[in-house]
């Protein structure tokens, strides 16, 4: 393996301003910085990672910990995250935690990452948050006194759209949890439909709230399961809110399945805006936001965290807008 040593002496310089040239640390003149990039063209020469993680105490790795792979919203997030971090010099790795989890924490663990960002709604354990802890790994979306807490506001788009479904003349209007009782009460989309359905017009039978009890489903599965349920029980629903994009598009093919049409019997909105709504039939109407400016917005946020740890814990709040698109239209008929 070619050192740096063996760099600065092609190139005629010291070793420290090799050094500088690649971490970019400190002024270098330009005569030096050309010398020492053809050096290290010519000899072919790759900086020891390992060496450069141990004299820096972290390893410029940041993780992400998912359930679920095939949800295109993650994605778009980490592309945006991604981008930011590998600007900066920063590598990130996706640890999909759907089987053999006790392996997978103890192999997060074993990478001492410089931060890890939780995608996850289920609870991780508390053993493998405090060994995180112990590692100093900036944390995302933990516990608030121990992490960066990501919100997304979705207040102003969901009181829109339900502003929106009063005009058209809905008032039996249905949601679809992807989560389960307790958290859907928590979150601010289902306290907001809880609370002003009523001032919307809508039915406020319980039987129009559907939460999830299998964490094992992907949201699609979520979707189709859940709104054959409602189908079975509440035949006048005319409008559903569903927590996400592919709950929407399960809930969508039920409808389908079920001899009726999206939007001419039943209204469907999503949430997060993934790409792929746009190209639906028929297009989705969602909730959207910045998914590629929130995932930079997070990998800055860690970035700083790591380079200056004195530096406050916060919450990182993202707002969102109304896509109407084709999925909803106005009530024709009360069945």
């Amino acid at each position: 393996m070619v050192t740096r040593a063996e760099v600065a002496c092609r190139a005629g310089v010291s070793v420290g301003t090799v050094s500088n040239v690649i971490n970019k640390k400190a002024f270098v003149k330009p005569e030096y910085v050309q010398k020492v990039k053809k050096a290290i063209e010519e000899l072919n020469y790759v900086p020891d990672f390992n060496a450069k993680s141990l004299a820096r105490r972290r390893n410029n790795h940041i993780g992400i910990a998912l359930f679920e792979m095939t949800n295109p919203y993650h994605a778009e997030v980490i592309q945006g995250l991604e981008k930011y971090a590998a600007e900066h010099d920063y590598i990130v790795t996706t640890f999909l935690l759907d089987n053999n989890t006790d392996k997978k924490y103890e192999v997060i663990c074993e990478r001492r990452l410089d931060a890890l960002v939780n995608f996850m709604t289920n609870d991780l354990p508390r053993n493998f948050i405090e060994t995180l802890k112990s590692q100093q790994t900036v944390l995302v979306n933990f516990n608030p006194q121990d992490s960066f807490v990501v919100m997304n506001d979705y207040s102003q788009s969901m009181l829109e759209c339900m502003r929106l479904l009063h005009d058209y003349g809905h008032t039996k209007v249905a949601y679809l949890s992807s989560i389960d009782d307790m958290r859907y009460k928590a979150d601010k989309r289902g306290e907001i439909f809880l609370t002003k359905r009523a001032e919307f017009g809508f039915d406020c039978s319980d039987d129009l709230v559907f939460c999830n009890d299998d964490y094992m489903l992907h949201s699609e599965e979520i979707g189709y399961k859940l709104c054959g349920r409602l189908l079975s029980r509440r035949s006048d629903v005319t409008a559903i809110f569903c927590m996400n994009d592919l709950v929407a598009f399960g809930a969508m093919r039920k409808i389908n399945e079920a001899g009726l049409s999206c939007p001419s019997d039943i209204s469907v909105v999503g949430c997060d805006d993934i790409a792929l709504g746009a190209y639906f039939n028929p297009p989705l109407t969602t909730m959207s936001f910045d998914k590629m400016k929130h995932g930079a917005n997070i990998a800055k946020k860690i970035i700083e965290k790591i380079e200056n740890t004195e530096s406050p814990y916060e919450r990182i709040i993202v707002g969102s807008e109304l896509r109407l698109r084709g999925s909803i239209t106005k009530c024709r008929y009360e069945r």
